[in-house]
């Protein structure tokens, strides 16, 4: 299932958050959105998602079209998430924090007639996510007691219970260690499906790099650049959103040359004083 997004601008008051930003996505991929901090890129989520509304164009998911609907709609019509900031039900077990998932899916089966899935068909389902996710030996374990790495995996494991054909991942690797970041990175890879769209943000660029198949780079709200990771990693206008240009890099460097200069004259000063 597609999703695509058409001219898609976004306003906050007289600031212009993304600007006509027109991007698809297919499922059997992985695709990152970077860019430097205010380049737009967790509003497209949170956009995608409906927890912001969109000032204008169209997001569409297959033939539905996502704008104005409420998040528990476009939820149920197959778009799950993870936040910057943990939103784990810490009271409830690990088990239970997936489980939850399938509840409102079980009021739509009531008002569709579609199958609904049986308690014991859901925690098969369930046990089977924890033990892809290494989070069976937890599963009793409140998620609000587990380390923060492995709470991290748990909202990964969330979002991927209910098997939605669009996953969004908003900074999965956010105040992670190397080692729990490399984890988080292999198991994102893992879960690569032909029937499965993955849509990444993420400031870890190593993540971004080594599991991207399309890296879309947004600068200031607007599309900057759009390729493979190779492509996205030598192109000249990236390097200078992220580092500035030349010109601005060697002005960077006489300022850091003058306040090292300054600072040893300082110093001096402090010996001769003493």
């Amino acid at each position: 299932m597609a999703l695509a997004l058409e001219n898609v601008s976004k306003h906050f008051g007289s600031l212009v958050a993304i600007k006509n930003l027109s991007l698809s996505f297919d499922a059997g991929s992985i695709y990152s959105i970077i860019g430097p901090n205010g380049a737009g890129k967790s509003t497209v989520v949170n956009m995608v998602a409906g927890s912001y509304t969109v000032t204008s164009g169209i997001i569409r998911l297959g033939s539905s079209i996502l704008n104005k609907l409420p998040k528990y709609r476009i939820a149920q019509l197959g778009v799950a998430r993870t936040y910057q900031n943990l939103r784990l039900f810490d009271g409830m077990t690990v088990l239970e924090n997936l489980e939850v998932c399938f509840f409102p899916q079980s009021w739509v089966t009531i008002l569709t007639g579609a199958k609904r899935l049986s308690k014991a068909e859901r925690l098969h389902v369930c046990h089977a996510c924890l033990e892809q996710f290494h989070l069976s030996d937890v599963s009793d374990v409140l998620a609000g007691d587990l380390p923060y790495g492995r709470q991290k995996m748990l909202e990964l494991a969330r979002a991927f219970v209910t098997e939605a054909p669009v996953v969004l991942l908003d900074e999965p690797a956010a105040g992670l260690n190397h080692t729990e970041t490399k984890a988080m990175a292999t198991m994102i890879a893992s879960l690569k499906r032909n029937d499965r769209a993955i849509i990444l943000v993420e400031h870890d660029m190593d993540m971004v790099m080594s599991i991207s198949d399309r890296i879309d780079v947004l600068n200031y709200g607007e599309l900057l650049c759009s390729g493979t990771p190779e492509q996205v990693r030598t192109n000249e206008r990236v390097q200078e959103a992220y580092l500035g240009t030349t010109e601005e890099l060697d002005d960077i460097r006489k300022l850091a040359q003058s306040r090292r200069a300054q600072g040893g004259l300082r110093s001096n000063a402090g010996i001769v004083r003493h």
